[in-house]
């Protein structure tokens, strides 16, 4: 029938894809919330959590149909310990991703009221991850003891040995992972309760209250006063966290509570095709949600976009950068202008001091000339005391005298005394 053919389509088909798209996603949100960006922000470090959480939670409870398909068995049924802690494990996980979302909510919440210190973040988020785990884990540890039980079957065998007909039976013990007869009573009475409650209704009923303070809130901020740059980037950020607890409040709640609901109604007798299908098709609901979070980051979360474009190593992103930065461009622009101004300057000025200097070399020899002529025309003194002889200059010439004596022919040497 028809129902038996959608069934077989999401053990086939949907559950293998919601694990390799669960991963990659959540493998992405881990890499994105991990950066600079995000990660000194105890929002972020609690999402990052969530996103471990959740590809835990996808591969416990996708295997379970995955084993079915292929080996035509329950995995539960396969040993003791594989019953106890495949359930155990599960239904921690199932608790811890709701109330995970309820902390960052009331983290949130009181950051918004300045009612916590942002310095100590990390520490914080530490500490309340580990009392939670540690508080999940006891509410949960009743199914390392009430369940896993031994079932003998009798097995009817025929042999016929020379037309006479024996009938013998053959003992068969198997083991079954479903409540031990003395806990049966409270597992299909108390648990389901116990699941109803502490993963739906009261995570559902915390998340509504601090979200509509955390609207109240930041509606009356920005009423009041305006948004600084600061203020719009943790306000974009409340957007990311209240896209994931709607996702929560519309996908996981219904489901849990029609599945917990049938839990308590349902009889002994074997359930229809019909609510069969009904049940597959919202449990798939449930786990779909845990595969959604990139999704939703990424529709809701400016911030979250751009350190995701920042990933990809794409080509055209410097183009992208320069439409989508301008003001960053022009001021790189001016920084290339006066790098060139300051060096056509600088150039300029070097070639003004070396024409000044060849222009000062040139009066200094020019200078020179007009001494050297002048003091040719000056007549060489007979006595000159040495003590008033300060400066001597040489002429290469010849000159004649009159005198007679034997300075016939003395050399144009003058001496010129200074006073």
């Amino acid at each position: 029938m028809w129902h038996e053919l959608v069934r077989l389509n999401l053990v086939r088909i949907f559950y293998p894809c919601l694990m390799i798209f669960g991963t990659v996603g959540n493998i992405l949100c881990l890499k994105i919330l991990l950066r600079k960006r995000f990660r000194r922000q105890s929002t972020c470090q609690y999402l990052c959590i969530l996103a471990v959480i959740d590809i835990l939670f996808i591969y416990m409870r996708s295997t379970r149909y995955l084993y079915r398909y292929i080996y035509n068995a329950d995995l539960r049924n396969a040993s003791l310990w594989i019953c106890r802690s495949f359930i155990f494990f599960s239904s921690t996980l199932s608790h811890l991703a709701s109330w995970i979302l309820v902390i960052v909510s009331f983290d949130r919440y009181f950051m918004i009221k300045n009612l916590l210190a942002r310095r100590d973040a990390k520490s914080r988020v530490i500490q309340s991850t580990c009392i939670l785990i540690f508080i999940v884990c006891t509410a949960n540890l009743h199914y390392l003891n009430i369940l896993g039980i031994h079932v003998t079957i009798q097995s009817p065998v025929v042999q016929i040995n020379n037309n006479i007909l024996n009938e013998t039976s053959h003992t068969i013990t198997r083991f079954i992972c479903m409540p031990r007869p003395s806990y049966r009573a409270v597992f299909h009475l108390y648990v389901p309760i116990f699941d109803l409650l502490f993963v739906a209704i009261i995570p559902f009923c915390l998340m509504m209250f601090t979200n509509i303070g955390i609207i109240r809130t930041i509606m009356t901020t920005n009423m009041l006063c305006a948004t600084s740059r600061k203020q719009q980037r943790n306000n974009r950020l409340t957007v990311m966290l209240l896209s994931v607890i709607l996702a929560f409040m519309l996908l996981t709640c219904p489901s849990v509570i029609y599945i917990c609901l049938n839990r308590l109604t349902s009889s002994k007798t074997a359930a229809s095709n019909r609510k069969l299908l009904i049940l597959d098709l919202l449990e798939a609901l449930w786990y779909t949600k845990h595969a959604l979070n990139f999704i939703l980051y990424t529709l809701s979360g400016q911030d979250f976009r751009r350190e995701f474009m920042k990933l990809l190593p794409c080509p055209r992103r410097k183009t992208i950068n320069i439409l989508t930065n301008p003001q960053s461009n022009s001021n790189n622009r001016l920084n290339i202008a006066v790098s060139i101004y300051v060096d056509n300057t600088t150039l300029v000025n070097q070639r003004l001091l070396d024409k000044r200097k060849e222009q000062f070399n040139k009066d200094v020899n020019d200078l020179s000339t007009m001494i050297i002529s002048r003091t040719s025309k000056v007549k060489t003194p007979v006595q000159i005391d040495d003590d008033f002889v300060v400066l001597s200059t040489y002429s290469s010439t010849y000159t004649p005298t009159s005198c007679t004596s034997d300075r016939g022919r003395s050399s144009s040497t003058t001496k010129t005394s200074v006073h």
